[in-house]
């Protein structure tokens, strides 16, 4: 390496080390240029607009378009030319591509409060950042229907996003094999289920969980058609001692990212059970996961790594999304064997088929 290309690296590592020490300074920035419809402004404009044209059309003052702009142009949000900002790429990600948005809601709205408690979550293994709702909660997931509306629409967003395409591409997967009953477990508001009735006219679903889950299933007005069709069993599985007893003859048991709410042992442990059930009615699991090595390109793999930080502060505070040797030790150590995996499916998941 010539000393000239030392330099260059140097230069750009120091540049790189300068916007993880100002990240929530852009990030914010960012968030209220989107909230005040500045990028938006720039969005629908052809020609560009000036500083006094982006004040009228954000309701900011002159002052605060300049702080933004400032900004957003070093973090390369937007550009400049002949007195005129305009949206860059990474500007034009941030308003008009559905993955980036949900994900920056899901960091804005739900989590960005909560991660400023990251070292005591790690240091105590509590999801500490759940001060930020209410100090009493000790899991996210019995309060999902208590969490502000604000907070629920950007939690429900990032699920169902990241989860919709991989569920359908599941589906079509499995569609040769005759799956009369099939238990969902961890199914939430019942999105799966909903697409998996849809598809499998003859089937019924049973949808395993907690019970305050069970009774947002049973609200959701998109399975309002499907009741009849719908069998439901309340579990906590964070009790050791809670097990499935299933009397009907199960063709399919299925978990779309459930696991990762659960540390390294409690999965092995849930596995375990479920298991028991597997082998009993010789119906395969199939466990949908994204897994952070397993992705199609660099900046997926950096989203689905870093939101385990997200259980760490909120969720649990000791479980995180899988590297795909850290699921296949907990199948492994559950006792089963995996037949297959099918990826990528959908944004980036993958379907581990398991007996």
């Amino acid at each position: 390496m010539t000393l000239n290309e030392h330099k260059k690296e140097l230069l750009s590592a120091y540049e790189d080390a300068q916007k993880i020490a100002f990240a929530p300074f852009i990030f914010q920035a960012t968030a209220a240029a989107k909230e005040t419809g500045l990028l938006d402004a720039l969005g629908q404009s052809d020609t560009g607009l000036n500083i006094e044209e982006l004040a009228k059309k954000s309701g900011l003052t002159l002052y605060a378009v300049k702080i933004l702009t400032d900004i957003l142009l070093t973090a390369k949000v937007i550009k400049k030319e002949n007195q005129k900002y305009s949206l860059s790429l990474v500007g034009q990600c941030l308003i008009y591509d559905r993955m980036t948005e949900v994900n920056f809601d899901f960091t804005h709205h739900v989590n960005y409060k909560a991660l400023s408690h990251t070292k005591e979550a790690l240091k105590t293994g509590r999801p500490c950042g759940l001060q930020e709702f209410d100090p009493s909660w000790s899991t996210i997931y019995p309060h999902l229907k208590d969490l502000p509306k604000e907070v629920q629409k950007a939690w429900f967003a990032f699920d169902h996003f990241h989860s919709d395409s991989a569920d359908q591409a599941a589906i079509d997967l499995l569609k040769n094999r005759e799956i009369r009953y099939f238990l969902d477990i961890g199914g939430n508001t019942g999105r799966f289920i909903h697409k998996a009735l849809l598809n499998w006219t003859k089937a019924r679903a049973c949808l395993v969980d907690l019970p305050q889950q069970i009774s947002l299933m049973r609200a959701n007005t998109e399975l309002k058609a499907f009741q009849d069709r719908i069998d439901d069993y309340p579990i906590d599985w964070l009790n050791d001692e809670a097990s499935l007893h299933i009397d009907t003859d199960i063709d399919l048991i299925w978990m779309s990212q459930f696991l990762d709410c659960f540390s390294h042992s409690q999965a092995v442990s849930i596995l375990k059970r479920v298991r028991l059930l597997s082998r009993k009615y010789a119906c395969p699991i199939a466990i949908l996961e994204p897994i952070v090595d397993k992705q199609r390109n660099a900046a997926a793999t950096l989203s689905v790594a870093s939101c385990s930080l997200y259980f760490s502060c909120l969720a649990n505070g000791n479980s995180k999304f899988f590297s795909s040797d850290e699921l296949k030790s907990i199948i492994d150590e559950a006792g089963l064997i995996i037949d297959s995996v099918h990826e990528p499916l959908g944004v980036g998941h993958s379907l581990y088929l398991c007996r």
